[in-house]
């Protein structure tokens, strides 16, 4: 049955507007099944209250780091001052200038130099030991931490998962029985409305094989997906369209030598360029007849 240009366009757009609405149904449908929320696996472990004591301690050790590099600094000006105070005490007892039991200037200056070193390195041990304490314990909680996230997020993985065979399992509870039906149908009726039907039924179900792949594996699985349709649809081009029996056919319906494609006229026995037969007997009338044909064009058979 032939059909006009405008059916034709009326049912793409028939099949195009129904493939809008059933994609919105099935985005729907993802919300029935409840989805894992991952908020509750931190709870469940304990993950949020260690949050915040990690915060804590971040805050912490910034604060005792920027203390102990001040002590450091402060540590290496007030060795530099001791140091030079030191040597030129020294310098002044072995000239005789002074003795070490006669009190001067000098030696105050060494003596309160070395009392200001010894304070400052005190302070420095100090500060460093607070804030390796510090950093210590945020290391172990900041491990801590990392564990307890793989288990919850292996369980809640694991939770994603069975949640998205739910989502997908409903909707092909809708998606199958309506391809069945298209398909029934058209078995039954072969026209331009069941036609259209099986072609959106078709791409439903194969937007929502895609869709799974993609959210699967994604571009590794979509690739692998389109590298195995697209050799599919080069075997079946190439047995349907390209096969030997084809090629033959095709070559001797245009004039041509079926096995080298060299023009021929009809009354050639043999190819000119290759040397191949050309004519055969026919098996029931006798008459010469080119090769490879199923049927005699003189009888028929």
């Amino acid at each position: 049955m032939e059909y006009s240009r405008i059916e034709k366009i009326l049912a793409s757009l028939f099949v195009v507007f129904l493939l809008l609405a059933s994609i919105n149904f099935l985005r729907e449908l993802e919300d029935i099944p409840q989805r894992p929320d991952y908020r509750y696996y931190q709870e469940k472990y304990g993950i949020s209250s260690l949050y915040e004591n990690q915060s804590r301690l971040m805050k912490l050790e910034k604060d005792l780091f920027q203390i102990y590099q001040q002590a450091e600094s402060n540590l290496t000006d007030v060795e530099r001052i001791y140091l030079f105070k030191r040597e030129e005490y020294r310098v002044a007892l072995e000239s005789g200038n002074v003795t070490e039991d006669t009190p001067n200037r000098l030696k105050e200056e060494y003596l309160s130099a070395k009392e200001a070193y010894e304070n400052a390195y005190y302070q420095y041990l100090s500060a460093k030991g607070a804030y390796g304490q510090v950093h210590s314990q945020l290391e172990e909680l900041s491990s801590r931490i990392r564990e307890l996230e793989m288990r919850a997020n292996e369980e809640y993985s694991r939770a994603y998962q069975m949640y998205r065979l739910k989502v997908l399992l409903l909707k092909l509870t809708f998606v199958l029985p309506l391809f069945a039906v298209s398909l029934l149908l058209l078995r039954r009726y072969r026209n331009i409305y069941t036609s259209s039907l099986i072609a959106y039924s078709s791409l439903l179900l194969l937007y929502l094989i895609l869709s799974a792949i993609w959210s699967t594996v994604q571009v590794i699985g979509l690739s692998l997906f389109g590298a195995f349709t697209t050799f599919v649809a080069l075997y079946y081009l190439r047995r349907e369209y390209f096969g030997p029996e084809r090629i033959y056919k095709r070559r001797i319906a245009q004039g041509k030598c079926y096995n080298c494609s060299f023009p021929v006229k009809d009354d050639y026995l043999y190819c000119p360029n290759c040397g191949a037969e050309l004519k055969e007997k026919c098996e029931h009338c006798g008459a010469l007849k080119p090769i490879h044909l199923e049927f005699c064009p003189y009888c028929g058979k």
